[in-house]
């Protein structure tokens, strides 16, 4: 059986941790890139690498944690739909077509939904960020690419070691790790560990068209920082007023909507799979990395 896997978009957090995961278990990896360095390909030559390939993976697009310009959000969109477009028609070119197609989303595709539990099967919310997930979706459920397809909807990816992590850490030891708002928000998160493992166990088995990729549960932004500011011996912060959060976002970024929106999702499709870091209440920081 050949074991490729090609990584669209794999020079990111994910794309790297994935990268190692695969290779570890056996896989030979491929990365597509728009700048291919050595030993990664470029877009152009993607329908020859992923003929029969066991899965292509789709995470390409640009990071949203920005201000929300017109031109920024053109961007986020873009970036997103048209990569996957360039997936299906990659397929389309293929005499063996991948046996599976992990296309990339966000549980931003629920919205600000307050206290409410989302699951797989809850409808979308409203909203920019919301828009660009169903259509980042339907260019790859509603493309007539001929191979499985299953769409990951992403919580927050927690690491020690960069990502929204690498963001937070430095402000809370310099004691800048207040709640954000009232902290009553939910927030959807998932190890990096336990992520790379749940890609792995989607190109193993007969997954869903679509799967939450975030921790069993979720916490509330107030608990969250608690949290963090505990890991890093830091037993007190100021909160952050939404009204600065707002402010912030409206002048350098990134977006108010990012930390205050309240999404609650839950996985209810992962079979079989078993988190690692299912909860973050007797979590270490170390816990959520992949071991290098």
């Amino acid at each position: 059986m050949n074991k490729k896997v090609v990584i669209c978009g794999g020079s990111g957090l994910i794309g790297q941790a994935l990268d190692k995961r695969l290779t570890d278990s056996g896989y030979d990896v491929v990365t597509v890139s728009r700048h291919p360095k050595l030993g990664e390909i470029s877009w152009d030559d993607l329908g020859r690498a992923i003929d029969g390939a066991t899965a292509v993976i789709n995470l390409s697009g640009r990071p949203i944690a920005c201000k929300f310009t017109e031109s920024n959000k053109r961007e986020i969109l873009n970036s997103r739909v048209e990569s996957t477009q360039k997936v299906a028609k990659a397929i389309a070119t293929c005499t063996n077509p991948p046996a599976k197609w992990i296309n990339a989303s966000a549980v931003g595709y629920y919205g600000n939904r307050g206290d409410e539990t989302m699951t797989e099967a809850s409808s979308p919310g409203s909203g920019f960020v919301v828009d660009v997930c169903r259509a980042w979706e339907d260019a790859c459920l509603k493309s007539e690419a001929n191979c499985a397809k299953t769409v990951l909807r992403i919580g927050v990816v927690l690491t020690s070691n960069g990502g929204a992590m690498g963001k937070l850490m430095p402000l809370t030891k310099a004691f800048l790790g207040g709640a954000v708002g009232n902290g009553l928000q939910w927030m959807s998160w998932i190890a990096l560990k336990d992520l790379v493992r749940l890609f792995e166990w989607v190109i193993e088995n007969d997954a869903p068209s679509v799967v939450n990729a975030c921790a069993p549960e979720p916490i509330r932004n107030g608990d969250f920082m608690v949290w963090l500011r505990r890991q890093l011996h830091r037993p007190w912060s100021p909160p952050v007023p939404a009204f600065m959060m707002k402010l912030i976002g409206q002048t350098i970024g990134p977006d108010a909507s990012l930390l205050l929106d309240s999404t609650r999702a839950i996985p209810t499709r992962t079979g079989d799979f078993q988190f690692m870091v299912p909860s973050l209440e007797n979590a270490r920081l170390d816990d959520l990395s992949v071991p290098s």
